[in-house]
């Protein structure tokens, strides 16, 4: 593979990830292209550790810090980094992740192969375990059809691109940047990367692994209750619509509203969902919308943890 000038910007942003911001970091600064920039964004952590290494990179003057107060969320957090970055690409690490020795330059050849891209999706290797090498994971189809359906025999989204796909700034600014309207308890990579793929923007496949997840330090996983996506099917209700899915988007109304207990508006998504069926449009996700009572979705939601 031919070596070319970067012109990529990585960020990372972090809140109570500790010493793990030192492995993050290394894996850029040891990368076989290395980055036009690297900024690090502390998104108001008040973890000691956290805090001592963010300080101890800064003195080093590898990288650029960016101090966050008071904590604003994940959102805010990259939109900060990005607008502080100076390449035309940028990558998205979080700080308890690390990248491949190849990365960057994997990512680089690729836009450079395709210059119309916004942006480029790879696969990843998630790692369950500190000692094992990890799974390659390829993402698949993420045409917004697929991946805003159910799984079979679940309530449950098939969303699977991650949050940490390499983008054009040009994508970047052309969205807005992340909603800050989406924080921690929500979908925010997921609502971005809705308006990405909604926007027609050309992308490609990378086969070859350009990420390295760490799954099993748990720094990435939190509860996702009915909340989280009825916010997204509030706010994309017309992009469900576009795509086919509009009994989807219904679906997800209607537990969210049960999970809040309002009952005028459960009566309302309920019987939207129900014109669907009637007219043959029949799916295991809706049966169990309608059928499932309000207090026993709001007890298994709280219980529910969803990793991504």
């Amino acid at each position: 593979m031919s070596l070319t000038t970067s012109t990529i910007s990585v960020v990372i942003t972090c809140y109570s990830e500790g010493e793990l911001i030192f492995d993050a970091v290394n894996s850029v600064l040891k990368q076989t292209l290395p980055a036009n920039d690297l900024i690090l964004v502390n998104d108001g952590s008040t973890d000691t550790k956290t805090n001592e290494a963010c300080r101890e990179l800064e003195q080093q003057g590898a990288i650029q810090v960016i101090w966050q107060k008071p904590n604003g969320g994940p959102s805010i957090a990259r939109n900060r980094g990005f607008g502080a970055a100076t390449g035309e690409l940028f990558v998205l690490l979080d700080a308890d992740d690390v990248l491949p020795p190849t990365a960057l330059e994997l990512i680089q050849a690729a836009f450079d192969q395709h210059p119309d891209a916004g942006f480029i999706y790879g696969n990843y290797i998630r790692q369950n375990e500190a000692t094992a090498a990890g799974t390659l994971v390829d993402p698949g189809n993420i045409s917004l059809q697929t991946m805003l359906s159910p799984k079979s025999f679940s309530l449950s989204s098939q969303w699977k691109l991650v949050g940490t796909t390499p983008l054009r700034r040009s994508l970047w600014e052309a969205l807005g940047g992340y909603d800050p309207e989406f924080g921690v308890q929500d979908l925010h990579d997921v609502e971005f990367w809705m308006r990405a793929i909604a926007s027609g923007c050309p992308y490609y496949h990378l086969a070859e692994p350009i990420y390295i997840w760490r799954k099993y330090l748990g720094q990435n996983s939190r509860k996702v209750t009915p909340l989280a996506w009825y916010k997204i099917s509030q706010k994309h209700f017309e992009i469900y619509r576009q795509v086919g899915l509009e009994w989807r988007a219904y679906e997800l109304l209607l537990l969210g509203s049960k999970w809040l207990n309002q009952t005028a508006l459960t009566n309302t998504y309920a019987q939207k969902l129900l014109k669907f069926l009637w007219q043959g449009n029949i799916h295991f996700s809706s049966l169990v919308a309608l059928a499932l009572p309000t207090q026993l979705l709001r007890w298994l939601a709280k219980r529910a943890t969803s990793k991504r």
